[in-house]
């Protein structure tokens, strides 16, 4: 596999595609016709070669209001997707706009799944409005910035998670703007010297 960084785009060559990527690019082409969206946290990692698992591909989305997310909905249902949560349409809508999370699966599925939730908060804003393009042949999708990423990876703080913000950093060290990675570290109050994370 081989990464090719410009601004705003990273173009991935010669990538085995898993059922999980699978799985991933062809819900986000559907969503991408009803809303912008940005993906964030584990998946980000597994997509730039990490070897480890997810359960829920974090996905946040521009608000929509209630009709589209109708549509939306009823395009789920025919392409063969369903929701996990024991709601109807409107239910699920009220979900989003309380700012909880929805889970949607393959029919006979649960796992992988796609955790939706609305812009809630600057950083998500910032996500989805500096997103990433990830080009995969035809296919695209969009996640959120390297820069941000790494310092949210180290915020929550799991081994996990610090795992992910140390092989982020690996790859793109190089290619992305320690500035604005300095003041995401700076905003979510995180260092990173003890994991070779130096800004």
């Amino acid at each position: 596999m081989e990464l090719k960084y410009e601004h705003g785009k990273i173009a991935i060559e010669n990538k085995v595609f898993t059922t999980l990527d699978r799985f991933v690019l062809d819900f986000t082409e559907l969503l991408e016709e009803y809303v912008d969206y940005v993906i964030v946290s584990g998946y980000v990692v597994i997509l730039f070669g990490r070897a480890r698992g997810t359960e829920d591909i974090d996905t946040i989305i521009r608000y929509i209001d209630r009709d589209t997310f109708a549509s939306f909905y009823q395009r789920l249902g025919r392409d063969g997707y369903y929701f996990l949560n024991p709601e109807d349409v409107t239910g699920l809508y009220e979900m989003l706009e309380e700012g909880l999370r929805v889970r949607i699966a393959k029919e006979d599925t649960i796992i992988p799944n796609i955790e939706l939730k609305f812009v809630k908060d600057d950083f998500d804003r910032y996500s989805i409005d500096n997103r990433l393009e990830v080009v995969l042949g035809e296919k695209r999708l969009f996640i959120s910035p390297i820069e941000l990423q790494i310092p949210y990876k180290l915020y929550l703080g799991s081994d996990k998670d610090i795992e992910d913000a140390i092989y982020l950093w690996d790859i793109f060290r190089e290619k992305i703007e320690v500035n604005r990675l300095r003041e995401f570290m700076k905003a979510l109050n995180v260092r990173g010297e003890e994991y070779g994370i130096e800004v």
